[in-house]
């Protein structure tokens, strides 16, 4: 997005000027500097700029097969309605810090220099935090900074649920949360996926995604090591004999660093990169970009800092997405 600066204030006066240009060059260079907090938002939403206070999307069902009809007779007519709707909502984040007068009289130069980088590596944790809480809760909320927000799909349903509806009332609900342990095998992972596959649409027909992305907390070590065993091993994992592992080369492990799953537990997250992307259904809106501002303060004589975003995470549709090892769902006998 790059960072943007609004009009300095009170800095016409020499006392800071150098040492502003300093911060504001630090600024920039950190926020231009790719993380891994970066890398998380991109390789699991769609990243798309907003000018609104919210992102409706709205969607479709779906066409019947074609029909066969005799010679001469007209074509059976079929419509298209519309689908769930989702309104995604824009949040505002904001935080400031402080370059003493002292910090300036003494030339403390080096702590000004920390203290801007931090800020612009807090604003990208921050991101990315909002971005991973709001996927790995479990509820139809989640609560970030006190606040509680909203975590449910066009279908008015937690993104992980056990009775996500279809549009048209002769689709049946579906899951796409387990309590299942992913295990030591490839078994749970096959059949999440192909559970996966053949998830239906909003008018009852099968979508056919292949699931290709594992998502994992970034303390569960054991799960870590068996899941890159299992999707880049040779043979197949557990065995004494040479057979085909049906999963190698299929999967990408992204290992969350901003999800920390509780002691004991070892949740999985199965997502196909497909889906999500031609159905938008994890969505990520920036609003407003980073922007600061600075000032003198009369009072103190300290150069103030104020940065400000808006952004938004939220779910259009839930079909991306299987939660594994949770708390409740549906169990796989």
């Amino acid at each position: 997005m790059g960072i943007i600066f609004s009009e300095n204030s009170g800095l016409n006066n020499d006392l800071w000027k150098v040492e502003d240009q300093i911060v504001r060059a630090v600024l920039m260079d950190t926020d231009n500097e790719k993380n891994n907090d970066d890398a998380l938002v991109s390789a699991i939403y769609n990243e798309k700029k907003s000018d609104k206070f919210g992102e409706k999307i709205s969607s479709l069902t779906e066409m019947a097969n074609f029909e066969i009809v005799d010679e001469g007779d007209a074509a059976v007519q079929d419509d298209i309605q519309q689908g769930f709707n989702k309104l995604i909502v824009q949040t505002q984040f904001m935080k400031g810090f402080t370059c003493t007068a002292n910090m300036r009289e003494d030339g403390n130069i080096d702590a000004m220099k920390v203290a801007a980088a931090n800020f612009i590596r807090s604003h990208k944790r921050t991101r990315a935090q909002f971005a991973s809480d709001a996927l790995t809760s479990q509820a139809s909320t989640f609560v970030f900074g006190g606040r509680t927000l909203d975590r449910t799909t066009g279908d008015g349903k937690a993104l992980f649920a056990t009775d996500h509806p279809g549009k048209n009332a002769s689709v049946g609900v579906q899951s796409n949360v387990f309590t299942n342990d992913f295990g030591t095998t490839s078994a749970m992972l096959q059949r999440l996926a192909v559970i996966g596959r053949n998830f239906k649409n909003q008018s009852g027909n099968v979508m056919g995604y292949t699931f290709d992305t594992i998502i994992i907390p970034g303390n569960c070590y054991a799960l870590e090591d068996t899941i890159q065993k299992i999707i880049r091993t040779d043979r197949m994992v557990g065995s004494d004999y040479n057979d085909v592992n049906t999963q190698k080369g299929l999967w990408k492990l992204i290992v969350n660093h901003r999800w920390e799953a509780p002691s004991g537990k070892a949740p999985y997250i199965l997502m196909s990169s497909e889906a999500n992307k031609e159905l938008q259904d994890a969505m990520f809106y920036d609003r407003i970009p980073l922007t600061v501002s600075d000032w003198v303060d009369k009072k103190t004589a300290n150069l103030c800092w104020t940065g400000r975003s808006r952004m938004s995470a939220g779910f259009n549709g839930w079909h991306s997405f299987i939660l594994g090892g949770a708390d409740a769902g549906t169990t796989l006998s």
